[in-house]
């Protein structure tokens, strides 16, 4: 054969025959499963991940519902001013769910004198009442007050958001403001003029006339008539409160009765207490004379005689 006839040179198959065999198509259906099983596990990520959120936002808004109401007046005195501003004490009680702190309590009609010391903070348990305390408080007599309005308290809520609600008043109590008010009048529209007189004695008891003045422009309501000498009681013989209009006077009979022989013999000089109003800003007292002092002695030592 002459080179130029020869036929091209066969080779074969080269490499197994698999190999060469056209590989099968992904299955359709396992390629399928695959991505609705990885949607589904991204669903349920997603809506756990969604109750997380929802969840965190209603303890927030838990959190963050303060309610709170104010109750009574347990003390308040002091001037209307600068000079000697006042200071008040009112019970508040928490009527939400999570404990909160007060961090401070301003009346309507007032403002806290700029530098006041700040009370430390007072926890209120949820449905605890809490005696609160203000110093520094200017009061603005001006300013117009409801009969019945609450108070201002600055608070920290359970999350640790610092604010303030408004804390409305109950109507059992009366107004927080108005307490504040007795620092706008003068001593003579606050307090009687009083007098007392021995009108009475037997073997148990002595009568005391007690004749309260009202040297006002406006009534004044009397609502306290007793003595916190011990060893001894003083009952009022007139019903209390009563209003004494501007400009008069009356008499009250006070019958004053030996309660504990050891106390009455070691009594300081005994007194009457006073109150005008149903505050504690309106409390005075007057202390008895000599006359009266001595006639208290005798009724002792006739009821106790050589008892200790």
């Amino acid at each position: 054969m002459r080179h130029g006839d020869e036929a091209p040179l066969d080779l074969g198959v080269v490499g197994a025959v698999d190999q060469l065999e056209p590989a099968e198509a992904p299955s359709r259906e396992g390629s399928g499963r695959w991505r609705w099983a990885f949607l589904a596990l991204a669903f349920v990520a997603g809506g756990v991940l969604g109750l997380v959120v929802a969840d965190s936002r209603d303890d927030a808004a838990a959190y963050a519902d303060v309610r709170l109401v104010s109750g009574m007046v347990m003390s308040s005195y002091g001037q209307a001013d600068e000079v000697l501003p006042s200071q008040i004490e009112v019970t508040v009680l928490n009527l939400g769910e999570h404990e909160v702190e007060i961090l401070g309590l301003q009346p309507h009609g007032t403002t806290v004198e700029p530098g006041a010391e700040e009370e430390e903070p007072l926890t209120a348990p949820p449905g605890e009442w809490v005696t609160a305390r203000q110093d520094g408080l200017i009061v603005d007599c001006d300013a117009e007050v409801d009969a019945e309005d609450g108070v201002q308290i600055r608070v920290r809520d359970a999350g640790g958001t610092e604010r303030v609600v408004e804390a409305d008043g109950m109507p059992e109590y009366g107004g927080v403001s108005d307490a504040l008010r007795y620092g706008c009048e003068s001593a003579a529209e606050i307090y009687p003029d009083i007098g007392a007189m021995v009108t009475a004695s037997d073997a148990e008891s002595i009568t005391i006339d007690v004749r309260l003045s009202n040297p006002g422009t406006e009534p004044m309501e009397v609502s306290a008539l007793e003595t916190d000498t011990p060893g001894v009681a003083a009952a009022a013989g007139a019903d209390l409160p009563f209003e004494l209009p501007p400009g008069e006077s009356v008499g009250v009979p006070l019958t004053w009765t030996v309660t504990d022989c050891r106390l009455a013999r070691t009594w300081p000089d005994p007194q009457v207490v006073y109150r005008v109003g149903r505050y504690d800003a309106s409390l005075g007292t007057y202390p008895l004379d000599a006359p009266a002092q001595a006639a208290l002695v005798l009724l002792t030592d006739r009821v106790c005689g050589d008892a200790p």
